[in-house]
């Protein structure tokens, strides 16, 4: 099954960096005044990190990249996420997570002389999400 986010293909050999690293918890540790320290955790229904990478390999196009930036640049009311769409089938109701840094980074796998790349340009990315 594709990859996809809102219906962008992605490439099948994309990483997600951070898959194994959330654990559906949440945590707050609370210092009180007699130096004692208050933890309270409970299930995190929403809030995971999904960070998808080409780590290298997986490359996309620069029409790819220009799709994913304009819909990165729309601001999204929190009832009409996106839907991620991975490749063992699973979909996931997230935005681009703006808070942890640039939501779409991109860098040319050969570069160009500015104004040279054409549509079919081969550029690696990073997409930082988060599920609602």
């Amino acid at each position: 099954m594709p990859v996809t986010l809102e219906g962008i293909a992605l490439p099948d050999d994309i990483q997600w960096t951070d898959e194994m690293v959330s654990h559906g918890v949440g945590q707050v540790q609370t210092p009180t005044l007699t130096g004692a320290l208050v933890i309270e955790e409970s299930a995190q229904a929403a809030g995971r990190s999904i960070t998808l990478a080409s780590g290298g390999g997986a490359w996309v196009t620069r029409a790819t990249v220009v799709a994913l930036s304009e819909l990165a640049a729309t601001p999204r009311p929190a009832d009409t996420p996106m839907t991620l769409v991975w490749g063992d089938g699973r979909t996931f109701d997230c935005v681009f997570d703006h808070a942890a840094g640039e939501a779409v980074s991109a860098t040319e796998v050969l570069r160009l002389a500015a104004g040279s790349q054409e549509a079919d340009h081969p550029y690696t990315i990073t997409l930082r999400l988060i599920t609602v």
